[in-house]
């Protein structure tokens, strides 16, 4: 199962996440007061914009009719718009609006939420510079420019600016797991959870009559490094035998250096094992610290719900977690660039995990009894 789902999962979550969902748009219907033209000119104009017309379709109605038409589910919202709407935004009033949306499309909703609120910040950025060249007038009027041409001319250039808008930004194709390709991305951090889930079946190694025998030792003078360091080692190739074959079975990468990498990943999950072992007083103890630790280190690593969906705070947190550090790692010999934070986040979380597994290794086997 540790060598199987692992690939499984990636490739579902690769195809999954590759095709994308179904969305056919939302249609937003635009009121005004009887008289205006601006639904008509809304529905001209914004219907010749392709950055919109892929995702949204204005269409001008009455009000009444507009409210049938998102009963019966035939279009996704109805904007409205206040009696002289265009002329509050040219002298910068922002007259209020109201759009009414379906209550059983949450995600249309939330998108036509977002349009606006850009829409938004767009005009409170050109009234900016309205009333910045307005402020310039005032200064030092030209000869034979009223205020009236000058309040047209600027709302004129900024509309044009609006319109042609998509020459202002540079399109940009962003992964769902940022860096690695999806299925790689899950591979790799599926085996690196069941790794670091591990733990329990290294509980013996650390308890019963080994540590018995590791007492007999310490009585006659001998320390307890070389004990737990001989379990930490044991535990080394059990866990390379679940590790490596996962990193081969993704195709990328030389088998050599992806043993490299493999051998880094088992000397700290199987340090990772020992501290569990030693910290926890069962088996079953050792599986739910093992369990809640490596989970939650998957989520934050983006091994659960992809990274670009997670909250910002969340996100900033990945770097923290242990399945984001082995993840880096097993990548590496795959030709992926491996940050200098990467390599001492492990090592410097190795070497506190040792010590404090050997400190609690030492008061384990100075307290063990001997059965007589």
């Amino acid at each position: 199962m540790c060598l199987l789902l692992p690939l499984g999962a990636g490739q579902a979550a690769g195809h999954l996440l590759s095709r994308g969902v179904e969305f056919s748009g939302v249609t937003l219907a635009v009121t005004a007061p009887e008289g205006d033209n601006v639904p008509q000119l809304l529905e001209q104009y914004m219907g010749e914009m392709e950055d919109i017309a892929q995702y949204c379709k204005i269409v001008s109605m009455d009000g009444e009719t507009a409210l049938d038409a998102l009963r019966r589910g035939e279009i996704t919202a109805v904007l409205m718009l206040p009696e002289h709407f265009i002329q509050g935004v040219m002298w910068g009033e922002n007259p209020d609006l109201r759009l009414v949306v379906a209550g059983d499309r949450p995600l249309e909703s939330l998108l036509l939420l977002w349009v606006g609120q850009s829409a938004s910040d767009i005009l409170s950025a050109f009234q900016s510079g309205v009333y910045a060249v307005l402020d310039l007038y005032e200064e030092n009027p030209p000869p034979g420019l009223t205020r009236d041409q000058v309040v047209l001319d600027i709302n004129l250039r900024y509309i044009s600016l609006a319109t042609g808008r998509s020459h202002m930004f540079r399109p940009e194709t962003v992964l769902a797991t940022q860096t690695l390709p999806i299925s790689l991305h899950y591979t790799l951090a599926l085996a690196a959870y069941f790794a670091l889930a591990a733990a329990p079946v290294f509980v013996p190694v650390y308890s019963g009559d080994w540590l018995r025998f590791q007492r007999r030792l310490r009585c006659v003078g001998r320390g307890v490094s070389a004990g737990y360091f001989s379990g930490v080692f044991a535990g080394i190739p059990a866990l390379l035998l679940l590790l490596y074959p996962a990193l081969l079975i993704t195709g990328a990468g030389r088998p050599l250096p992806l043993l490299g990498a493999a051998l880094l990943m088992s000397i700290f999950c199987s340090v990772f094992c020992s501290l569990c072992c030693l910290a926890t007083g069962s088996a079953a103890g050792c599986g739910v610290a093992a369990f809640a630790v490596s989970l939650l280190s998957l989520a934050l690593a983006g091994g659960i719900v992809p990274a670009v969906l997670l909250p910002g705070p969340v996100r900033q947190l990945s770097g923290l977690s242990p399945v984001t550090w082995l993840l880096r790692l097993a990548a590496w010999p795959m030709g992926y660039e491996l940050p200098l934070t990467a390599w001492l986040c492990p090592a410097l979380s190795t070497a506190g995990m040792a010590a404090l597994a050997l400190a609690l290794y030492r008061r384990r086997v100075d307290c063990q009894e001997v059965a007589v």
